[in-house]
């Protein structure tokens, strides 16, 4: 776990990590977990911005899922905050950004869905610390891989 303060330094550990999973294999599943305003948007600007992609990186909590599409990558951003059970999640087709080849999909709130996102590669825990300046940030590689 590391102590971070501010939106910088939120976002230098994401492209820190975008480092780490580029030239991934298939496809990958990235659950963000953190209360509101902990800095899970912030975290993904700084990772999608590393992959390489130069759109701004808005936050989808009213539109549920923001694509990111280049020659070789695709990244899906949901926001599950305000959906209230996996029906919302298949009427938008969810189970085809899930099959997706060489895709990332980075998923804020996934305890809010039930039958989806339950087996991630990687899950971003971002906590408030003191003064809700501070972060800490755990980056934790699924076990079981």
């Amino acid at each position: 776990m590391e102590e971070l303060i501010g939106e910088k330094e939120t976002e230098d550990k994401a492209k820190n990590f975008a480092s780490l999973i580029k030239g991934f294999k298939n496809s990958l599943l990235i659950n963000l977990i953190g209360n509101l305003g902990a800095g899970k948007t912030t975290f993904v600007r700084g990772l999608i911005q590393e992959l390489g992609f130069d759109e701004f990186v808005k936050s989808p909590t009213f539109t549920i899922v923001e694509s990111y599409e280049s020659d070789n990558l695709k990244v899906f951003h949901f926001d599950l905050y305000r959906i209230e059970d996996d029906k919302e999640l298949q009427a938008i087709g969810v189970e085809d950004y899930l099959t997706e080849e060489n895709a990332i999909t980075l998923v804020e709130w996934p305890e809010k869905s039930k039958r989806y996102f339950n087996n991630p590669d990687y899950i971003i825990e971002l906590n408030h610390c003191d003064n809700d300046e501070k972060r800490l940030i755990n980056i934790i590689k699924d076990l079981r891989q």
